[in-house]
């Protein structure tokens, strides 16, 4: 009998299959599924990488994957990551906003799907104190270069007529004179009668004056 021996050497020799990746494209956040690749040893193999795999910025960035299948055969496959807004932000419908006087307008706001709640901006007045239609021009801006726009109008019309006030009797022996009385008005404050009668009376008798009481914005009472 003759005994003689035999050396087998096993070696990999054969790199993993190099997977095509597809770009990973997102319009606000991404996490990146880790991506497989097949070897003619080890079977499937699952990619390493110390890139990260979350983003939520806008720009484009290279995830560089790493597949080993054990036995010292390495590939490295670059995936590309493109983060990119094109939504504008959602157009909301404002409703008119109305005041017997002066006003100051808050900013409206609106959704966007990447950026969330944003307040719209204007060059417009937003305080106004004299009766009129005004309109206000907002922009809504995600900060990724989309933009949506909306219009307000505000109306400022004053149909409030002033109190009546309750004037008391005058009453003097020899003489009597009147002082103008006053009373108030929802916007205008104080205001101040006038009339066109006398307001001094020597002679005795009785005698009415009549007082006008205007606020400027067409509404008018007497007392």
């Amino acid at each position: 009998i003759v005994v003689a021996q035999q050396l087998i050497n096993v070696i990999d020799a054969e790199a993993p299959v190099v997977p095509v990746l597809s770009d990973v494209i997102a319009e606000c956040t991404v996490t990146v599924s880790t991506p497989t690749a097949q070897d003619n040893c080890a079977g499937t193999i699952t990619a390493t990488t110390t890139d990260a795999v979350s983003f939520s910025s806008e720009g484009v960035y290279v995830i560089n994957w790493s597949f080993d299948d054990g036995n010292g055969n390495v590939v490295i496959v670059p995936q590309n990551v493109i983060i990119d807004d094109t939504t504008a932000p959602i157009e909301p419908v404002l409703e008119t906003v109305t005041s017997q006087c002066a006003i100051t307008v808050t900013a409206p706001t609106t959704l966007d799907a990447c950026a969330g709640t944003i307040t719209g901006t204007t060059t417009d007045a937003l305080t106004y104190t004299a009766e009129g239609v005004y309109n206000i021009h907002w922009i809504f801006n995600d900060g990724n270069g989309n933009q949506s726009e909306a219009d307000q109008t505000v109306v400022v019309d004053d149909n409030e007529a002033p109190v009546v006030p309750t004037l008391e009797t005058v009453t003097g022996e020899c003489s009597a004179t009147a002082t103008v009385p006053t009373t108030t008005d929802n916007c205008s404050g104080i205001i101040t009668g006038t009339t066109t009668d006398s307001l001094v009376y020597s002679t005795a008798g009785t005698y009415t004056i009549t007082w006008t009481f205007d606020d400027g914005h067409n509404n008018v009472v007497t007392a």
